[in-house]
Parts: structure tokens; C-alpha cells; sequence
């Protein structure tokens, strides 16, 4: 892991400037011990005037130096040339003893322990002229210079001699810089570990708050080195994104359940499902306003976009408003069969005409209802925040459902429409048949009456087998006496085949066992219509799901002479309705 330039820099002057303390510490007993020392030799030749002028001034200009430039490195060179000042100074006192040269290479190991190979060269430069400049004058017959005790030392010795004294300085200064270097890279090693250690434990407070579910903590990767926080912030990422789409999941999925309720709760008329679809639509997707328009025709058979129901500000509008097929927004979104969503709307709204009207909303949203591939109509929403991804998803997926509920509504609405006439038809022949009875006079011109309103049923009838609504007719005891093409094709049958079967054909075996069965003919029987969805089995066995009605055909007085079926086929519709729902 890298550590950055500025703070391996103030690492590094830390490091060093406890190693320069510390030699400093040691350089003090040392020049106190110099100092001493000098003092001890000048017993010997009477030398104190030396020992204290030369040692006491060397003293005086390293603390000087130190104490005017501390934060200089300076002082340190100052006290290299020091060191050598006292070895020159004990050699004198000591009349050139040649032990005392041992004094420069005391002088060069006390100087490793700043680790700065550096120092040596101004001891190194000391020691060559101290030696060259008091040699030739001692050996040119100067008196009162001392070098050696030797009378004479030839060339050829002084350069042995200055040799071994450079490569003894030369060793302490390599062990200095090698000691330095040793310290730098303990000292990186160690700033590095630091830094790693620093990472993980932050590392390890950012696992800890993702575990506690706090997955916008602010993180950064620490380097390109750092896998771990790489890995670590890729997973906050993926849990992120996780926890959006289970939201929008969990969104889509409650809404679905929810419209599902609505849609199996509300069978009874349009305007009712249509209100309560745009009312609960609206406040589940935070739409400040909402509407249903469904295909309707006019007498003439020209179709149109009919305002149903309406959503603004939780409170509900009878409006009477209709839209021409293209004609809008509304309009254009039935004739493409695909969602508009418009998410800047312009300040000039006046120029975009929506089917809620003249408005400025931030967002709108148009979704076509399409079931079988049809349009049956349309919805609109506006808010004033644009809509999520997971609200658009759940609106395309609840459009599809509602279609398919509106069509079965409007449906049954059909059905019932054609039974109520079609019992309305049958109470006008029994008044008829009344007025046969008590006017004999007229009983030809009631029997063309009769034949007349026979015609009228046959012909209703044969209107329900065009319009493709199944129907069969049953004897109260359940046997079928006849059914239309409709109900043969949508069950695989043919009239042959089923004509004087019982009803229990088409139903699972089991069910037609169970007394919910036997009370369902009871009630027809007894006269009791009972509409709603059904599941029946087919002549190869597979099943088939259908809206509609068991009606009771009655006579004169009210009394049931045969069952009346009329069904639509919902199987396709049941079977996304329950996938839906799953």
C-alpha cells in the first residue's frame, strides 16, 4: 500500500529527528567527556592554556551554532570538525603521541550514530590537512609543533598512514549510510504497516455499518492497492442497487395485490371499478391528479374515449367529457397502443392538450389499457415529481390486468343487458298467453302475436349465437336439452354428443360429488340465478374459465320451466390475473 508523499515526509523528519536527539544527547557526555579529558592530558606539559582555550572555544561555537540554527543540520557538520579539533589538540598536548591519532577514529564511530554518512567527509577533510599542514611543519624543524614522536616519517608512511585513517573513516561513514538506510526502510516499512493497519480498521467500520444496513455511508477507496476497499465498495454498489430493486419489487408486487383486491371486489358496473381504480392508482403512485377513459360508440357506431372516472386532489369529479379517437394525447397514446410519458412539461402547457385539461404538471404519464392486443381504453396521470422506474414497471403490468377486468365487465354488463330483455320479451308472451285465455274471440290474432314474439326470441337468440356469447339450455334436473355453435366450439363438443347428457359432464368429478354442486342446482331449481366465474372441463380434459350466468326460464306464473346459460370465455385473462397474483 503507498504512502502518500507528504506524510512519508513528515514521517520521515520524525523518525530522524529522534535519532538526531538521541546522538545529541550522546554528543553531549562525549564533548563533556573531550573537554575533561583535555584537562587530564595537560597535567602531563603544563598544556592547560590549550586544553581550556582550544577546548573551550570548540565547545563555545558548537553550542552557538546549535543554539542559532536548531532546526539546521549544521551544528552537526560543526561538531564533525570538533571531534577532529580535540584529536589534534590531545596530540599536541600529548607532544605528538601516536596514540592519541586513535582519537579521530573515536570521533568517527561516536558521529554513526546520526546515520548520516555526510559527517565524515568534513572529519575526513580535517584529519588530511591537520596531517599534512603538521607533518611537513614538524619534519621542517618548526619548534613547538608536535604531529608524531617519530623524528622522521617518509613519504611513504604518511600516505599508510593517511590511507588507513581514510579507509577507517570511509567504513564508519559506510556504516553510517547503511545504518540510515536500514532506518529509512524500517521507517517506511513501519509507516506503510501503519497505514494498512489505519485501512482496514476502516475497512472494518465500513463493513460494520453496511451489516447495520447503513448503505449510504460515504466511502472511498484509500488506493489502487486497497483490493479489500475495492471489494468493499463494489458490494456497497451491488447491495445498493439490490435494495432498489427489492423496493421496486416489493413496490410493483403490493400495488399488483392491491389492484387485484379492487378488480375481483368491484364486478358490478364500470363507473364503480373505474372510480375505484383511479382512486387508489393515483394515491399509490403520488399523482396529483388521474382518469380513466374507456371505448364507447356512438348510435351511428363511431367510437370515442369516454371519461369514466376521475382523481384530482382526493376528491371525485362527475364530469361529462369525451375524446376523439387520436384527438390529444389520450387520443394518440389509443392509436399507438404505447405509453406516453412526458417528464418536461413546458411552461406554455395551453399548446400540448391533455385529456385532463389545461395544467402544468412536472410529469405526465399516459398508459394505453390493452387486452388481446386491443385498446379498450386509456389512463392518465399527472405529479408534480417525476415518476420512478418502479412506478412506470407497476403501471404497465396493473394496465394489463384492467383491460382484461374491463372487458369482462363490460361483458357481463352485455349479458345482463340481453337476459333482462330476453325476460322482459318472455313476460310479454305470457301476458299474451293471459289474453288468449280470456279473450277466445281473439285467439287467431293472439297466435300471430305469439308467432310474432316467436320470431323476435328466435332472432334474439340467434343475435346472442352471432355475437359469440356461449349458451346452452338445461332441463331443471340438469340434462341438456340445446346449446349454440359458441358454446360447442368453446367447449370441443358437438350438439350430438351432449344433447340429453347431464350438466356434471363439464364439470371435475370430484366437484359434481360434493353437496356445493347439489345446491347449485338446487338453487336453480328453485329459481335462484347465479352469475359469476366459473371452472369447467373440456371434452379433452383441459380447463376453461367463464364469466357468466344460470338463469331460470319461467313461465307465466313464475314458475321455472328450464336453465338458461349465457358465458363469455376469461380463460386467458384468469390465467395472467393469477400469475399476476403469484
Amino acid at each position: 500500500m503507498n504512502v502518500s508523499p507528504e506524510v512519508f515526509a513528515t514521517q520521515r523528519t520524525r523518525v530522524f529527528a529522534d535519532i538526531n536527539k538521541k546522538s545529541d544527547r550522546i554528543m553531549n557526555i562525549a564533548l563533556a567527556l573531550y573537554f575533561i579529558l583535555g584537562i587530564v592530558f595537560a597535567f602531563f606539559y603544563d598544556t592547560y592554556l590549550i586544553a581550556v582555550g582550544v577546548g573551550g572555544l570548540s565547545l563555545v561555537s558548537y553550542y552557538t551554532t546549535k543554539t542559532i540554527l536548531p532546526d539546521s543540520g549544521l551544528y552537526r557538520y560543526v561538531l564533525a570538525v570538533i571531534v577532529g579539533i580535540f584529536s589534534a589538540q590531545y596530540i599536541y598536548q600529548m607532544h605528538g603521541m601516536f596514540e592519541m591519532h586513535f582519537f579521530f577514529f573515536v570521533g568517527s564511530a561516536l558521529l554513526i550514530t546520526f546515520q548520516n554518512w555526510k559527517l565524515q567527509i568534513p572529519l575526513l577533510v580535517f584529519v588530511l590537512l591537520h596531517h599534512s599542514i603538521f607533518a611537513y611543519l614538524q619534519y621542517s624543524g618548526m619548534k613547538g609543533i608536535y604531529f608524531t614522536q617519530l623524528d622522521y616519517m617518509n613519504l611513504q608512511a604518511f600516505v599508510i598512514h593517511a590511507a588507513v585513517a581514510g579507509i577507517i573513516l570511509f567504513i564508519n561513514a559506510l556504516w553510517g549510510y547503511n545504518l540510515g538506510i536500514r532506518t529509512f526502510s524500517e521507517m517506511q516499512a513501519k509507516s506503510e504497516l501503519e497505514a494498512q493497519v489505519k485501512n482496514i480498521k476502516r475497512n472494518i467500520f465500513f463493513a460494520e455499518e453496511i451489516s447495520k444496513g447503513n448503505l449510504n455511508i460515504d466511502y472511498n477507496v484509500s488506493s489502487d492497492d486497497d483490493e479489500l476497499g475495492k471489494s468493499l465498495f463494489k458490494m456497497q454498489h451491488n447491495l445498493i442497487e439490490a435494495n432498489i430493486r427489492d423496493k421496486a419489487d416489493k413496490y410493483i408486487t403490493t400495488g399488483i395485490a392491491t389492484i387485484g383486491g379492487i378488480l375481483r371486489k368491484h364486478t358490478d358496473t364500470l363507473d364503480t371499478l373505474s372510480y375505484e381504480l383511479v382512486n387508489e392508482m393515483s394515491k399509490y403512485t403520488g399523482s396529483s391528479q388521474g382518469a380513466v377513459f374507456l371505448l364507447d360508440k356512438d348510435t351511428d357506431g363511431s367510437e370515442y374515449l369516454k371519461l369514466t372516472a376521475c382523481y384530482a386532489y382526493d376528491r371525485k369529479k362527475y364530469m361529462e367529457k369525451r375524446i376523439a379517437i387520436g384527438d390529444s394525447l389520450v387520443g394518440q397514446c389509443f392509436l399507438e397502443k404505447e405509453i406516453i410519458i412526458m417528464k418536461k412539461v413546458p411552461r406554455d402547457y395551453v399548446k400540448i392538450t391533455s385529456g385532463l385539461g389545461l395544467a402544468t404538471p412536472t410529469c405526465i404519464i399516459i398508459v394505453p389499457l390493452l387486452a388481446n392486443g386491443d385498446v379498450t381504453g386509456v389512463m392518465e396521470f399527472a405529479s408534480f415529481t417525476p415518476y420512478s422506474d418502479g412506478q412506470i414497471e407497476f403501471m404497465k403490468k396493473a394496465s394489463e390486468a384492467i383491460a382484461t377486468s374491463f372487458l369482462s365487465v363490460k361483458t357481463t354488463e352485455r349479458i345482463r343487458m340481453l337476459l333482462a330483455e330476453s325476460q322482459q320479451r318472455e313476460e310479454e308472451m305470457r301476458s299474451q298467453e293471459e289474453e288468449m285465455r280470456q279473450n277466445m274471440e281473439e285467439l287467431s290474432a293472439t297466435q300471430e302475436e305469439m308467432k310474432r314474439n316467436t320470431t323476435e326470441m328466435e332472432s334474439r337468440i340467434e343475435a346472442i349465437n352471432v355475437s359469440g356469447i356461449a349458451s346452452i339450455e338445461f332441463s331443471l334436473d340438469g340434462i341438456i336439452l340445446t346449446a349454440n355453435s359458441s358454446f360447442l366450439k368453446l367447449m370441443g363438443y358437438t350438439l350430438e354428443e351432449i344433447a340429453g347428457k347431464h350438466h356434471r359432464i363439464f364439470v371435475d368429478e370430484q366437484y359434481a360429488r360434493t353437496e356445493e354442486y347439489k345446491q347449485f342446482w338446487q338453487d336453480l331449481v328453485a329459481g335462484v340465478a347465479r352469475p359469476g366465474e366459473y371452472e369447467r372441463v373440456q371434452k379433452d380434459g383441459s380447463q376453461v374459465y367463464i364469466h357468466g350466468s344460470y338463469s331460470a326460464i319461467r313461465d307465466r306464473n313464475g314458475k321455472p320451466l328450464r336453465v338458461l346459460k349465457l358465458a363469455t370465455d376469461i380463460t386467458a385473462h384468469k390465467i395472467r390475473l393469477l400469475q399476476t397474483v403469484a
